[in-house]
């Protein structure tokens, strides 16, 4: 029997405002793109269709659990908030669910300790790869300088490297990237038309005036 995991992770506590984010950047290291024997020998053993990219939904239960849209995508600096951001920023808030945009296997787990002096000292990325050329990368971002935070965020992940994931299963508070052929990606291509639709409802009732990507 094949084994599928619940992809579990809470949010806790981080921020004085009680709120989480779920970002996507261009600064996380993107494991095995480079490695050309590693993609061609992917294989999803027949549990989903990977040849159809346009159907990834989004990544909360309720547009009640996130606090705030700060940033979408953007591969210049000519958007709403002035800066190239390749990926998109939710902020949940806490003990909020994160839902899995697709369905995937957990190919690298990495915990990052950015050092003393730096405010997002320690996050949590979990990569999922979806076919051959399309992987995604979900950061949890803990804003946080304190080893306790860190240890307790690792504790709760609930997955594994070789573990395999459905979509919608429960997730985490993430910092989300989509990548095809080494390069990170406007989301909104993987998307289907009723996710699409939810994100940019979400989008708007904080931002009526933004897109989703902002390209040059």
């Amino acid at each position: 029997m094949k084994k599928v995991v619940k992809f579990v992770f809470i949010i806790f506590l981080i921020i004085s405002v009680g709120v989480a984010g779920f970002v996507i950047s261009k600064i996380f290291e993107m494991p095995y793109v480079d490695d050309d024997n590693f993609l061609n020998k992917f294989d999803n053993e027949g549990r989903y269709d990977d040849s159809v990219l346009d159907y990834m939904d989004v990544i909360y239960e309720n547009q009640s659990n996130i606090n705030a849209v700060n940033e979408a995508y953007s591969n210049t600096d000519n958007c709403p908030w002035g800066f190239v951001h390749e990926g998109f920023d939710y902020f949940f808030n806490n003990n909020s669910a994160v839902l899995a945009a697709a369905p995937g296997k957990v190919i690298e787990i990495v915990y990052t300790d950015n050092g003393e002096g730096i405010d997002n000292r320690y996050y949590v990325t979990v990569w999922i790869r979806f076919n051959n050329t399309v992987e995604i990368g979900y950061n949890f971002e803990s804003w946080t300088t304190n080893n306790s935070d860190w240890e307790n965020q690792k504790s709760m992940i609930g997955v594994q490297e070789g573990d395999w994931v459905e979509q919608n299963q429960e997730s985490a508070h993430i910092h989300f990237d989509v990548i095809e052929n080494n390069d990170r990606k406007c989301q909104v291509k993987y998307y289907s038309s009723e996710g699409y639709a939810e994100i940019m409802d979400l989008i708007h009732s904080y931002h009526p005036d933004w897109d989703y990507c902002y390209i040059e």
